[in-house]
């Protein structure tokens, strides 16, 4: 499963990007051949592009999810075409080598970043400001997405971080539901743990605990970008005697 990044682009297109990645890291990136490469540590990925879409302003708000200002999306609607990074590694570790590809991109002209694979937007001011190292939930909840539907609550987007999905019956409550998807993804993330059939999971001693099980993700299933390959957790709630 690639990772998608899409970055509008101030620029015309491909052939502005060559000179400038040049020029912008001192011959520490590359771009050539429809790869941008770090030099020194031999990591790539495979660009695409597209020309001005008329509708990055509103996928942007969407994924925004109101984070990002006005002034900000009218900027968005300047670009000239749009780039995408594809990458094909799985994992957190690898996901650091992907920040930095996008922030050339940023560097050369970018306006903003898109993770095709859940939704989430940024601008690129506010890409700019986020220290990932010091703050993993931060880290979490600027590649995945919390959506809701008739019958779950779940999470869209861990595939990113080489990890399954997870979802909550929409029974329960969805400032709940949100503050349980987000502390189990988060665990997940940080403690890589192994959940075995039937195990348990509590945000705190006193808080409700929902027993695991772990799935095909059926709900992305026919979304190709979207879709957890992975799988997905459910965690249903669980009535414990008194």
């Amino acid at each position: 499963m690639d990772t998608i990044v899409c970055i509008p682009m101030s620029i015309k297109g491909p052939e502005e990007l060559l000179p400038l990645v040049m020029n912008e890291t001192g011959g520490k990136y590359l771009y050539a051949g429809s790869i941008l490469m770090s030099v020194e540590h031999k990591f790539s990925a495979h660009c695409e592009f597209g020309e001005h879409d008329d509708q990055i302003s509103v996928a942007f708000q969407l994924g925004g999810q109101g984070s990002i200002s006005g002034e900000d999306i009218a900027t968005l609607d300047t670009h000239q075409c749009v780039l995408y990074l594809i990458w094909p590694n799985a994992g957190l570790n690898e996901l650091y080598r992907l920040h930095a590809l996008i922030n050339v991109c940023l560097d050369c002209g970018g306006l903003g970043v898109k993770f095709e694979n859940s939704g989430v937007a940024h601008s690129a001011a506010d890409w700019r400001a986020k220290n990932f190292a010091e703050d993993t939930l931060d880290l979490l909840q600027s590649h995945v997405m919390l959506v809701g539907c008739e019958t779950h609550f779940y999470s869209t987007g861990m595939h990113i971080f080489g990890m399954p999905d997870a979802a909550v019956p929409a029974s329960v409550e969805n400032r709940e539901a949100a503050f349980l998807l987000t502390e189990f993804n988060h665990y997940q993330m940080c403690e890589s743990p192994v959940f075995e059939e039937g195990h348990t999971f509590s945000t705190s001693a006193d808080a409700p605990y929902y027993r695991i099980s772990r799935k095909d993700d059926w709900i992305n299933a026919d979304e190709e970008c979207f879709a957890n390959p992975f799988g997905r957790y459910l965690l249903e709630p669980l009535d414990l005697p008194a």
